[in-house]
């Protein structure tokens, strides 16, 4: 076999379905019953798990009416889509879920505790006196909500699953109450907030303005001034346009300061609504969402475990990075007061200075008109604080009627079937399931088995063709009752046989075994005679040289049957005429002296040892034209005798006398012994057993024989099963015939 040949062995065509489909024909067990199992395993999980009941509602989420005008008092970002996203994470919060559990009561709930607790803790426990219990209840709460938006609508599908119908429907219609009036509280607080600190600047405003309107009458009446003329003086004009940026300035001062009280108390556990930003909102979630990832966890691990104290880490890596967020919008809010305070008092500096150079050129006149204008501005303020107050008083009084942009469009009805479990679903995916495990566990063991299966496989690690192959004996079949006939008759024989030499007879399975090397004789009907028949005419027509008439019988490793192969072979060339010697080479454990119920005297051995005339050498046996050289007493160096030039001599010989000469090797693995003798003769053909010879064992059986420049006429495959022996009749069989010119 060349290099390039060898290294080819290495790489296969891929498979093709074809190939899978005869791999789930030969481990159909497997996949039958890997499919088997799995099934009946989803199946009772279905049938023994209590069937959970899943309560459905239905909400319309619109975007907040723009009922009051506080975008400019507080600066809020006009709504967008995360806007949506804010409402999804909010029904699926945690502290919704600890809301709706009070509003329920469900620790007063004497049929959910004890499913619940299974018994371990009594009615009436309050949840918030135990962080731990508070933390399981909201996690199995968490566990069993489902919030489904619709896409391309407002409508969002809510739903909670239990094993109780009518549990789980109270519990759902309940968390959709807690979670509107959570977003009506939530809505008019900082609107609460606006009127009491709106109140107060519209009563220190009034205090101003009545304290200057007396001190003008008192000004007034003491410099004797009626109303002086705006013309009069230019400085009044600026005197007006700085009291006039005073005022804005008052008045963006007053807004900031609101917009710095409103947000001034956030931290982690309260965002407030007129704290709007999308980087501030994506922190909230991530916190959130650690946050029930470790509650989870800390049921499952202890504090010490790395996974909790990774959770834990994150979770506190959250918190820094939300305070730190929150923190630094606050710290802006209160710059921009404090920004917007000192460009107040940077006005009423420049307004003090400006007065003072007035009251030089005009301090009587212009002190008055000064302070009509301060009394006009204040006015001014009064009257916009006091159109916000109405609005802010509006709205606050909106509250009692539950006023909110999100509306209930099906309440959940008591559910009147189980959700889960689907039987008949999970069936059917545990079937499909267990079918594809099931092949999978067939390829598995498919590359695991490293044996050989066919010719294909001969054809890539040994580089030569396959001769034929026997079929798998079955003990139960017609070629096993004419072997067990043919062993019951020749049982006399061997009686009489071992007998004589002093050695005990062999039992009724070893009788079977030996019959079964000669099938042939015994059963020349069976598929085992028809097969060797097919070997003996692949051998003919493979034989390119008719003078290759001597050949070794060998095999890579022991139990392949090779012993079985020669004398079966040696039995259908005789069968067809020709004059055949079976020669027992294997003078370490010599067997075909029991094949053919003879005693093992002189024999191989001898003539190797002592010299032996070839008519005692020689031995005829019961069948016509098939003759024997039994292998004769132990040696105690056989590789020696074997090595020695009288085999060649004797091998040469024979090819005289005989047709064909067939010499049983021991096996080319375990001995040189095959190497040394098949070196001496015209070829040998290679025997492996389907199944339980590995493939790199065929190979480096054959690359002994390549070293030893002994030719491969071909491979013979035992123990092949009849379906695939048909289908290597088809695909095979035929195609070497065409190959060799038969």
């Amino acid at each position: 076999m060349k290099t390039t040949d060898k290294a080819s062995l290495a790489e296969g065509p891929p498979i093709s379905l074809k190939d899978l489909w005869q791999i789930f024909l030969k481990r159909k067990w497997i996949v039958a019953g890997t499919a088997a199992v799995i099934l009946v395993v989803v199946t009772a999980i279905s049938l023994l798990t209590p069937p959970t009941y899943t309560a459905k509602g239905q909400l319309l989420i619109e975007r907040e009416p723009n009922i009051l005008s506080f975008e400019n008092m507080f600066q809020i970002e006009p709504l967008s889509d995360d806007y949506y996203q804010t409402q999804y994470k909010l029904l699926q919060s945690r502290a919704l879920a600890g809301d709706t559990i009070d509003r329920i009561k469900l620790v007063e709930n004497k049929a959910f505790l004890d499913r619940f607790f299974q018994g371990g803790s009594k009615p009436g426990v309050d949840p918030k006196a135990d962080p731990a219990l508070r933390r399981r209840l909201v996690n199995w709460f968490l566990e069993r909500v489902s919030v489904q938006p619709l896409r391309r609508t407002r409508l969002v599908d809510v739903s909670f699953g239990h094993r109780d119908p009518q549990l789980a429907a109270d519990i759902l219609n309940a968390m959709i109450e807690a979670y509107i009036e959570m977003n009506v509280a939530r809505k008019y607080e900082a609107t609460e907030q606006a009127t009491d600190f709106l109140a107060t600047e519209i009563e220190n405003v009034r205090n101003g303005i009545r304290e200057k309107e007396t001190k003008l009458q008192e000004y007034g009446r003491s410099k004797d001034i009626l109303t002086p003329s705006a013309s009069e003086n230019t400085t009044l004009a600026t005197l007006a346009e700085i009291n006039s940026g005073m005022t804005a300035a008052k008045i963006e001062r007053i807004n900031k300061q609101s917009y710095y009280n409103a947000i001034k108390d956030a931290g982690p556990d309260y965002i407030p609504s007129a704290l709007n930003s999308p980087a501030l909102s994506s922190l909230a979630e991530e916190y959130n969402r650690l946050s029930r990832d470790y509650a989870k966890s800390s049921e499952i691990f202890l504090p010490d475990m790395p996974q909790l104290q990774q959770l834990k880490a994150q979770l506190d890596d959250a918190k820094k990075a939300l305070e730190s967020e929150t923190r630094n919008l606050v710290n802006r809010a209160y710059t921009e007061w404090q920004a917007a305070a000192s460009r107040e008092q940077g006005l009423t500096n420049e307004l003090n200075r400006v007065k003072s150079a007035a009251f030089q050129m005009n301090s009587n006149a212009i002190q008055y008109s000064q302070l009509l204008i301060e009394i006009q501005n204040d006015k001014n303020l009064l009257e916009t604080l006091m159109t916000r107050m109405s609005e802010a008083d509006v709205s606050s009084r909106l509250k009692g009627f539950r006023t909110s942009n999100i509306w209930v469009v099906d309440d959940a009805e008591v559910p009147l079937s189980p959700s889960s479990p689907n039987t008949k679903k999970n069936m059917v995916l545990g079937l499909l399931v267990g079918l594809f495990i099931g092949l999978g566990l067939a390829l598995l063991y498919e590359s695991l088995d490293v044996t050989v299966k066919d010719a294909e496989d001969v054809r890539k690690y040994a580089g030569v063709p396959t001769l034929g192959l026997i079929p798998m004996f079955s003990k139960d079949g017609k070629e096993a009752e004419a072997v067990q006939e043919a062993a019951a008759a020749l049982g006399d024989m061997a009686n009489v046989v071992w007998t004589s030499i002093g050695k005990k007879r062999p039992d009724r399975r070893e009788r079977r075994d030996e019959a079964m090397d000669l099938v042939v004789q015994f059963a020349p009907e069976s598929a085992f005679a028809e097969q060797y028949r097919s070997v003996r005419t692949s051998l003919l027509f493979s034989m390119d040289d008719m003078n290759r008439r001597a050949l070794a019988v060998t095999s890579p490793l022991p139990q392949d049957g090779k012993t079985a192969t020669a004398c079966n072979l040696a039995a259908s060339l005789a069968q067809a005429g020709k004059r055949v010697v079976v020669v027992d080479a294997d003078l370490r454990k010599p067997r075909l002296h029991r094949v053919f119920r003879t005693k093992n005297l002189n024999g191989l051995a001898k003539y190797l040892m002592a010299g032996l005339a070839l008519d005692d050498l020689v031995r005829a046996t019961a069948i016509p034209g098939l003759f024997l050289v039994n292998a004769g007493p132990q040696a105690s160096d056989p590789l020696e005798l074997l090595g020695s030039d009288k085999l060649a001599t004797l091998f040469a010989q024979l090819k005289k006398d005989f047709d064909f000469v067939l010499v049983d090797t021991p096996p080319a693995l375990a001995v040189s012994d095959a190497l040394v003798v098949g070196s001496r003769l015209d070829g040998a053909i290679m025997v492996v057993r389907r199944g339980q010879t590995p493939r790199e064992a065929l190979r480096r059986a054959q690359e002994k024989l390549d070293a030893y420049k002994i030719k491969t006429l071909g491979v013979v495959i035992n123990a092949v099963r009849m379906r695939d022996l048909d289908e290597y009749h088809v695909s095979s069989y035929y195609g070497r015939e065409k190959r060799t010119g038969g």
